[in-house]
């Protein structure tokens, strides 16, 4: 018993003397003071120098043809035949048969309509021969000219009120030009060339059922073209039409003169750009192609080139002031394929002349030039 008790005491002491010797290490250490750090960014800069440039205007645009024809059938037949083979590639001159269309049962009714109006006439030349006995002659002559397979010939004009009362009285001048209205109609089953050119595509071929408003195909005049070009609205002012334009393939393989003949005046809101049209007259271009366009514009003073990649939020750009980072806003005056040419920029200023990760207004930085 004795025993227990004296080792129940040595235990009790043994944790008093633990949790003593526990508090005066807790007391004895401190938690290690935190340093405040400040990050400085090291970022690439150049002394802006303002200057006077001339602004040289590179766009490219593919080629159209300022001449073309986009067919389409106005009746209803089986398209029979062409002068030529209906196909792209193929060549028309002027006046050539591009497509003809089965008119048989639409002629025909055009023949019975002619038929009907000749026997109009011949049965009012009874009338004419008593009321009207000046006109009889030449409307004998009129009604002997009309074929019931060929174009009603003009009617014979007349000076006599009375004459042109019978007339209307009688529906000759209605049924004369119901008449006229349908061999137009008949004219649309041959469509020919509008001029000397070249079919770029076609949508049908021989014995196809075409209807009316089907598209038949597209009709080009090759070696002359227009070049659309996009271009920055600010420039605007200095685009004339008549303005010579420098062009080059892609490849710079060949190089060509245009002529500025249209500009656009409204200014597209998302770009900002207008569209200029050039006039290039060549045999060596194909519709499609693209081309390289060099316009020599006046020269703008207080500008300042910087590369594409340093522009920030679209019209802003980072200077360094007072060892921090600060936005400075630009007017975009040009642009190229790699650099802009802007106003805004202060001569001397800090310009960070290379993106910086991360970069925000007040940031503070080091400069490396």
């Amino acid at each position: 018993m004795r025993k227990i008790i004296i080792s129940l005491v040595g235990g009790v002491l043994i944790l008093l003397i633990g949790f003593a010797l526990s508090g005066k290490l807790s007391k004895s250490s401190k938690a290690p003071k935190k340093k405040n750090t400040t990050t400085v960014k090291t970022v690439s800069t150049e002394k802006v120098t303002n200057k006077t440039m001339p602004i040289q205007i590179k766009t490219t645009g593919a080629l159209i043809a300022k001449d073309r024809t986009i067919l389409f059938s106005e009746v209803q037949g089986i398209f029979t035949k062409s002068s030529k083979a209906f196909k792209p590639g193929t060549s028309f001159r002027k006046g050539e048969t591009l497509i003809r269309i089965n008119p048989a049962e639409f002629a025909a009714t055009v023949a019975s309509q002619r038929s009907s109006f000749k026997s109009l006439i011949t049965s009012s030349l009874v009338d004419i021969q008593f009321d009207y006995q000046e006109e009889l002659e030449k409307w004998k002559g009129y009604a002997n000219s009309i074929s019931v397979y060929s174009t009603l010939p003009i009617m014979p004009k007349t000076d006599s009120d009375k004459m042109n009362y019978y007339l209307t009285n009688k529906n000759i001048n209605s049924t004369y030009y119901n008449i006229k209205n349908l061999e137009t109609r008949l004219q649309k089953y041959v469509l020919s060339a509008p001029f000397s050119g070249v079919l770029i595509s076609a949508s049908v071929t021989q014995g196809s059922l075409v209807s009316p408003g089907q598209k038949l195909g597209e009709f080009i005049k090759p070696g002359v073209y227009e070049l659309e070009l996009n271009v920055n609205a600010g420039l605007k002012e200095f685009l004339k039409i008549g303005k010579q334009v420098n062009l080059s393939k892609i490849d710079q393989s060949a190089n060509f003169m245009g002529t500025v003949t249209r500009i656009n005046p409204k200014i597209n809101q998302a770009s900002q750009t207008i569209q200029l049209y050039v006039q290039i007259n060549s045999t060596d271009l194909t519709e499609g192609e693209y081309l390289e366009a060099n316009i020599s514009a006046k020269e703008v003073s207080d500008v300042y080139e910087i590369d594409r990649s340093i522009l920030v939020d679209e019209n802003n750009v980072f200077i360094v002031e007072n060892g921090l980072l600060k936005k400075q806003p630009i007017q975009i005056i040009h642009t190229t394929k790699s650099k802009l040419v802007v106003k805004g920029l202060k001569n001397d200023s800090e310009l960070v002349s290379m993106p910086v990760p991360g970069a925000y207004e007040g940031l503070k930085v080091s400069i490396k030039r």
